[in-house]
């Protein structure tokens, strides 16, 4: 394994150990999880725990990330936010398991890590 898919998997253990923290959201979470998908070498195009996340992505495709609610008037986020909100729980309601796979299956100090 080289140093990018290293550094990609430290990426992709960080942020699902932030995600199952509360420190970044599902929402964003799966856009910056499916990027780093991409970027990994041998991960199935189906890949259930990756897959978790394009749900979470093609469902809420609609709703503003963080870097575009800067785009967006202040009335409508506030029309959006009981969405936003149940959406977040929706995607956590499953997404927990798929990060705490991610963890197992890619974190450098797991012996698992190496078999993934």
């Amino acid at each position: 394994m080289n140093e990018r898919e290293m550094m990609e998997r430290r990426r992709l253990v960080e942020l699902a150990h932030a995600m199952l923290d509360g420190k970044v959201s599902f929402l964003e979470g799966a856009v910056q999880v499916h990027t780093i998908k991409n970027r990994l070498i041998g991960i199935a195009e189906r890949d259930a725990d990756f897959g978790v996340f394009l749900v979470i992505m093609s469902e809420t495709d609609h709703l503003p990330l963080e870097a575009q609610r800067h785009l967006w008037a202040p009335e409508a986020l506030a029309r959006l936010d009981p969405e936003l909100k149940r959406t977040e729980e929706w995607a956590r309601s499953f997404a927990l398991q798929a990060c705490r796979n991610l963890i197992a299956r890619f974190d450098p100090g797991d012996a698992e890590a190496d078999d993934a």
